[in-house]
């Protein structure tokens, strides 16, 4: 029998170096870290979803393809079913495309600061990855992407727009020149769209590298795990040849469908959300101490002089927000998730305590 060290001298060289992706768990009843929805299912909601769910046969296994999921997805965004794919969340998908489109050069291109994944995922997988730093105003510095797609040839280049961890909308003008400048794919992640109210969907029609991504993590959806992929027909089949078998459960597939036959939960939710984010900007920016940076998204990421500080601080207080621990241009950064109008009443009154004392 082989003992643990033999084992561990098998592990991939590109997997050792690399950390897991992680979350801390730290329990507090105020949660802005994690860019879900604040809003869960109203009581007569949950109750037509539970019907639902519970007519499941859960002993037989869900649609291989999602192919009513998809149908329905088809018909609300307008584009071809056969250009669709569904994920285990996008996290999924990103691996997919990696495996499948990152052949040729074997290099991946990505902005930083930006969405862990990109760069862990590729790694693992054995890809060399770039990272060209954003520019001042976090947006993408087009000169430099631009030599680096010239002299590495990538072939995948990941921009994810409104961009997490900063929020901001990168210039539609450079992500459309990156797009005539690419020999490879450009995945363009839309995760947060719902509140930027832009998609790249409808470039696809004129651009065949251009691949979107979307999810249902940020509209109150973030416990069935569902990303969702738009391309050409032709990639879409490509890419779909590393998607795992049965990989949309039925209990997923079944909440999507609820979702998109009742698209006023999720419409009133994100007004709200929308109304929130411009009321807690407000209170933000009248605080001296604290940056505000801008945001197209469900979140702010806000600079201070002691991020560490303020961050235990509001632990105290039973408020849990996003640190980064000395990562370079995040340095005594916070991410923080919009929530609810009583949570971020709750959020402002710490923030004007401790800035004041």
């Amino acid at each position: 029998m082989s003992d643990i060290d033999s084992i561990k001298s098998r592990i991939s060289k590109n997997v050792r170096p690399i950390s897991a992706y992680s979350v801390p768990r730290i329990d507090c009843s105020v949660k802005l870290d994690g860019n879900e929805s604040p809003y869960d299912l109203e009581e007569e909601e949950q109750i037509a979803l539970s019907e639902r769910l519970a007519k499941l046969p859960v002993n037989r296994y869900p649609d291989p393809e999602a192919l009513e999921v998809r149908t329905s997805l088809s018909r609300v965004v307008g584009f071809p079913v056969d250009g669709i794919l569904l994920g285990n969340g996008s996290d999924e998908i990103i691996q997919m495309i990696v495996e499948v489109l990152g052949g040729k050069s074997g290099r991946v291109l990505v902005p930083s600061p930006t969405f862990s994944m990109y760069r862990i995922t590729s790694l693992i997988l054995g890809k060399q990855v770039t990272e060209v730093e954003l520019d001042e105003a976090f947006d993408i510095d087009l000169e430099q992407t631009l030599e680096a797609i010239r002299t590495q040839d990538p072939d995948i280049v990941f921009l994810a727009t409104p961009n997490n961890p900063t929020g901001n909308s990168f210039s539609e003008e450079k992500v459309l020149e990156i797009l005539e400048a690419s020999g490879g794919a450009v995945v363009v992640d839309e995760a947060y769209c719902d509140f930027s109210k832009k998609s790249y969907v409808p470039h696809i029609d004129k651009y065949e590298n251009l691949l979107v991504l979307r999810t249902m993590s940020k509209i109150g959806f973030a416990g069935a795990r569902l990303g969702i992929f738009f391309a050409r027909p032709q990639i879409a089949d490509e890419v779909n040849k590393a998607r795992l078998p049965y990989n949309i459960n039925s209990f997923s597939q079944d909440v999507m469908s609820f979702a998109l036959e009742n698209p006023e939960v999720i419409e009133r939710k994100i007004s709200l959300i929308l109304s929130e984010r411009e009321r807690v900007r407000t209170s933000l920016e009248r605080i001296e101490g604290i940056h505000v940076y801008p945001t197209d998204a469900n979140f702010f990421l806000v600079r201070v002089s002691d991020a560490d500080f303020l961050f235990e601080e509001l632990v105290k207080n039973d408020i849990l927000v996003r640190r980064f621990k000395g990562e370079g241009r995040l340095a005594n950064c916070l991410r923080i998730t919009v929530g609810t109008r009583e949570e971020n009443d709750q959020l402002i009154q710490v923030l004007v305590s401790v800035f004041s004392s």
